[in-house]
């Protein structure tokens, strides 16, 4: 640092006289003299002097040894010579054998570390080869086309930088077809020349025909076959268009249109569809709406345009396309074209052009302005318009009319013509006088002329609403005589008004009908469906007694328990109705009190309680008595049964159940003597026990029939009787054709009553439709009766089996009403 300042200190003043003397100094020159002439000669300086030049600006004065200070100290015209080296520098690496030496004036090492490079050499003289990687971490190769680039690393073993994970390089892979850039280069393809001939015919010689070869060339990532010609379709040009050595072998000449006879020359007729045979020009066919009506090849098809309509009909066009002279040639009338009903008969058409085929009509036919039928106007008793019917034209005509009569006293007839005036409107003539105001009847009609249809029908009054009293019930219940009908139904019709009900002879029953609709009909007159109980009373009333007793040895001599002659108590014990589970008729009788109480037989005359049925018996003749009982337990499951011909005796019979809670029949043998009425006494033994049913047979063996078998017959309701009401057996009538299970008017079957002859008959109660009575419960709602497709055995009295809810109808199911 020291010399470096004196130096510019030095040169500083060098300068500064330099300027002040106006010459040239020596810049290496130090206590330089200055120049003789200082008037400017040309003394020489540093700058322009060579080496051992002594014309450097003055003598130089010798300031001691040679130092390292780019200065001639010693003044022998030679700088820095003999400065003595140091050794003192990095020896390591390339700085090997490195000393301090002078140069241009500054002592610095010979050799001195540089950047490392990547040489297998320790440039930087660090002890270290090739350290940092030099020349390593660069990007090289490149992404363009296939290629991939790398990075750059340092090999020292190889002593040069390597370029590590590239793809590719840049111009190093030749180009294939491939649309691909695998030189890297930014083109794909590019440079690939000609790859050899190609196409051409297709024997081996390529040019065979018309066929050329080509050459096959890289174009759009493939190869194509560029210039060739190869077969084509074979035309009919004089050339092997196909290649095949052959010369138009495809073209018929002989039968093809666009070459008929020769190539090229093609057939053309005037609107024809052209064809060729044997070389000459033929019609195929004639273009749309055009013909060959003469025949003739030459002029192609001649007639037209006329579009074939089919056959030739009346309308002064040519439909068949014929010619322009034939047209609605040999036309007759099509048959039955004229009409020839009312006055058209006998009318004729011939053929007008134009305006077809016209008739020729009477002077009574209707026609409008243009001839044409018109609809008819008059009323005059002809078919004017030939359609069929007469005077329609008057909208009423023939339709029902009526008087200023109100119901049934309105007279009704029909609208005619009025003979007066055929061209007026028909008039009303009445053909059915109305009759005179009577009573009201309930049958949906105005009886009585008073504009009001079968008012006092609500209060069940009526003619028409007929009532019989049940016999026995107390206090008295009222039953419809006749199953209950519609206002206006008839023999042939069941009518449609539901308003209410109506009980009456010889109309179809109301049916397809659910138990609510027919208990609210009811309603509708004040009265109610009957109950079950009621219903079967009037089916099957209480029995006379004496009872007949049975005749043959099958016979029974049914009663129902309930319906006792008389029920004697003893005490606080008595036989009650009680209405169980299984029973027939309307209930069973149960002894009660259920106390325990169970007298003797010995005692059952004064000590049980007991139900007397009577009968007319034969003399000295065995019977039996069955009765059907039911033991609630093993203490309440005994009765005794006695015979008494007058005054009451002893029992002389134990019955008892084997099975408790089941209903059973249990039967006694007793005797008769004399001929005359007996009565059959049923005594408690055990109270609690139940009895529904009691029978007189001749025989002990065959148990009775689970209910009374009674029919609602005008005679011998307890004996089957075909053909009697309306039940399927009806159909077995000879009158009858076929299984037809109509339902017929009510009271039809005359016999099938309940209750014996006489104004207390109720009709039809077996047979015709089934009826619906009150409910059981909610929705269980009984049917009763059998219809008229029902078995004989369906038709008793006491089958009661049917329940159904509150949505079921059926066309044989009705009902009756109750009050």
């Amino acid at each position: 640092m020291k010399r470096t300042l004196r130096l510019l200190a030095t040169l500083a003043l060098a300068a500064t006289s330099a300027t002040a003397l106006s010459c040239d100094v020596n810049d290496y020159c130090i206590n330089c003299q200055a120049p003789d002439d200082a008037g400017g000669g040309d003394a020489g300086d540093a700058a322009d002097a060579s080496i051992g030049d002594a014309g450097d600006g003055g003598p130089c004065v010798n300031t001691g040894p040679e130092v390292c200070d780019d200065k001639d100290n010693d003044c022998d015209g030679t700088v820095d010579e003999d400065v003595p080296t140091i050794d003192d520098c990095n020896k390591l690496g390339e700085c090997t054998g490195a000393i301090r030496q002078c140069t241009a004036g500054v002592m610095v090492c010979s050799k001195k570390p540089t950047a490392e490079v990547c040489d297998n050499k320790d440039n930087d003289c660090d002890g270290t080869v090739d350290n940092g990687d030099p020349g390593g971490g660069a990007k090289c190769g490149t992404d363009v086309g296939e290629c991939v680039a790398g990075v750059t690393r340092c090999n020292s073993a190889l002593a040069q930088v390597e370029c590590i994970g590239a793809v590719g390089t840049v111009n190093g892979q030749p180009e294939d077809c491939n649309g691909k850039d695998d030189d890297c280069d930014g083109s794909f393809d590019e440079g690939i020349g000609a790859l050899g001939s190609c196409g051409g015919g297709p024997g081996a010689d390529p040019s065979a025909g018309e066929c050329t070869a080509g050459t096959l060339m890289c174009i759009g990532g493939g190869t194509v076959c560029v210039g060739d010609q190869g077969p084509q379709f074979e035309a009919c040009d004089n050339l092997d268009n196909d290649c095949d050595t052959r010369i138009d072998e495809d073209t018929n000449k002989l039968g093809d249109p666009q070459n008929c006879g020769s190539c090229g020359f093609v057939c053309d007729l005037p609107n024809a569809f052209e064809g060729c045979s044997g070389g000459q020009c033929t019609i195929q066919s004639c273009t749309a709406t055009f013909h060959n009506n003469d025949g003739n090849t030459a002029n192609g098809c001649e007639y037209g345009p006329c579009t074939i309509q089919g056959n030739e009909v009346c309308n002064g066009l040519d439909d068949d396309c014929d010619g322009p002279n034939k047209i609605d040639e040999g036309l007759t009338a099509p048959p039955n074209f004229c009409l020839t009903q009312g006055a058209c008969a006998g009318a004729t058409a011939s053929c007008q052009g134009a305006n077809g085929f016209q008739c020729n009509y009477g002077p009574d036919v209707s026609l409008d302005a243009n001839g044409n039928i018109a609809a008819e106007t008059e009323c005059d008793g002809i078919d004017n318009d030939c359609d069929g019917r007469v005077d329609e034209g008057q909208p009423n005509l023939g339709q029902a009319c009526s008087d200023s009569g109100v119901g049934e006293c309105r007279g009704t007839g029909t609208f005619q013509c009025n003979a007066a005036n055929p061209n007026g409107p028909a008039v009303c003539v009445i053909t059915s006088p109305g009759g005179t105001a009577g009573t009201e009847t309930c049958d949906g009609k105005d009886n009585d002329c008073d504009a009001k249809v079968d008012e006092g029908a609500a209060t069940g009054n009526l003619p028409g609403q007929d009532w019989i009293t049940i016999p026995g019930t107390s206090p008295a219940v009222q039953i419809m005589k006749w199953e209950a009908s519609r206002p206006d139904a008839s023999t042939t019709n069941p009518g449609t008004n539901q308003v209410f009900a109506c009980s009456k002879q010889n109309v179809l029953p109301w049916t397809n009908v659910t138990q609510p609709q027919a208990e609210a009909a009811c309603t509708s007159i004040g009265a109610r469906l009957c109950t079950e109980s009621e219903w079967q009373r009037m089916c099957d009333p209480k029995p006379s007694f004496p009872i007949a007793g049975p005749v043959a040895v099958g016979d029974f001599a049914y009663v129902e328990a309930e319906d006792a002659l008389a029920r004697v108590a003893i005490g606080s014990s008595s036989w009650q109705n009680a209405t169980v589970g299984d029973f027939s008729g309307l209930s069973a009788l149960q002894a009660l009190p259920d106390s325990g109480v169970s007298p003797s037989i010995a005692n059952a005359t004064s000590q049980s309680t007991r139900v007397e049925y009577t009968y007319s018996l034969a003399a000295s003749t065995t019977y039996f008595v069955w009765v059907r009982m039911l033991g609630v337990n093993n203490n309440g499951n005994s009765i005794y049964v006695g015979l008494s011909s007058g005054a009451l005796t002893a029992p002389t019979a134990t019955l008892s159940t084997s099975q408790s809670n089941v209903w059973q029949w249990q039967v006694a043998q007793v005797q008769t003597t004399a001929a005359g009425t007996y009565s059959v006494n049923v005594f408690m033994a055990e109270d609690g026990v139940r009895i529904d049913a009691i029978a007189v047979s001749k025989q002990g063996t065959t148990p009775p029939p689970f209910d009374e078998r009674t029919w609602a017959f005008a005679t011998a309701p307890k004996t089957a009787q075909l053909q009697t009401c309306n039940g399927d057996d009806f159909d077995t009538n000879a009158a009858v054709a076929g299984d037809q299970d109509d339902i017929l008017p009510t009271g039809t079957r005359a016999s099938c009553f309940a209750n014996g002859p006489g104004a207390a008959d109720a009709f039809d109660m077996s047979g015709n439709v089934k009826e619906w009575t009150r409910e059981r419960a909610p929705g269980q709602n009984p049917i009763r009766g059998g219809s008229s497709n029902n078995e004989i055995d369906g038709l008793t009295c006491g089958l009661n089996f049917t329940l159904a809810d509150d949505t079921f109808f059926f066309p044989n199911v009705g009902f009756r009403c109750c009050r």
